[in-house]
């Protein structure tokens, strides 16, 4: 594709500008005053339900994009959006930029934001995950099939008593991007447009992604995980 002299999604231009803020959702309202370190865990001020409730019912945690760029942690979530597009880009190699033709279903991209949090309520990280919409996609063009096995809750179950019962030692794990590190067969053509505050403009014509590897949103991600 088009080549550039840094990073297509490294461009400090379109930074956004928002004060920096550090807040406690007045959810829930402790007395801190005992505790002697600020980034110490307030399970001891706190009733735990009453935690665990305020972890999880937060409205503004799955911001929309616009909610996200004009809020108070828009910093945040644009580095997110940067720290998302260095690990597709850079670290897997899922996507290049190429010179949109007319024959191409190029579907829409969205950003998915999420802000985690500790039991206490306490902001734990910003995440965003750029997905495709596929719900755009054509059958016969940009998949063809999508059917791929899922272990049933029984079997977990079952793996789990026989642990306990042999007295065999259990581990999980977690891949980090997981459907991103399946590759796309090159019969599957996939483009989609650019992500939104990252755009690249070029005089030739419009600038879209190809995909190399599969990506959330794709009704095929799971097939080729697998």
């Amino acid at each position: 594709g088009p080549g550039f002299a840094q990073p297509w999604y490294d461009d400090d231009s379109s930074s956004i500008k928002a004060p920096q803020l550090t807040r406690i959702n007045s959810l829930l309202t402790p007395d801190l005053s005992s505790l002697d370190d600020p980034d110490e865990p307030i399970i001891s001020v706190a009733e735990p339900h009453a935690l665990s409730a305020k972890a999880r019912s937060n409205p503004e945690d799955n911001p929309t994009y616009d909610e996200a760029m004009k809020g108070p942690y828009a910093n945040e979530y644009y580095e997110a959006c940067r720290t998302e597009l260095k690990t597709l880009v850079d670290d897997l190699d899922c996507c290049e930029l190429v010179l949109r033709t007319d024959d191409m279903n190029v579907l829409p991209s969205t950003w998915a934001f999420k802000c985690k949090r500790y039991p206490d309520g306490r902001v734990k990280k910003f995440k965003a995950r750029l997905c495709a919409r596929g719900d755009r996609q054509v059958e016969g063009i940009d998949y063809f099939e999508t059917w791929s096995p899922v272990a049933q809750w029984v079997t977990v179950r079952l793996m789990m008593i026989l642990s306990v019962i042999l007295r065999l030692k259990t581990a999980q794990a977690d891949i980090t991007a997981a459907f991103v590190h399946a590759e796309l067969p090159p019969k599957e053509q996939v483009f989609i447009h650019q992500p939104r505050g990252f755009k690249v403009h070029c005089d030739e014509g419009e600038l879209v992604l190809r995909l190399k590897r599969s990506l959330y949103g794709l009704k095929q991600s799971p097939r080729h995980f697998y």
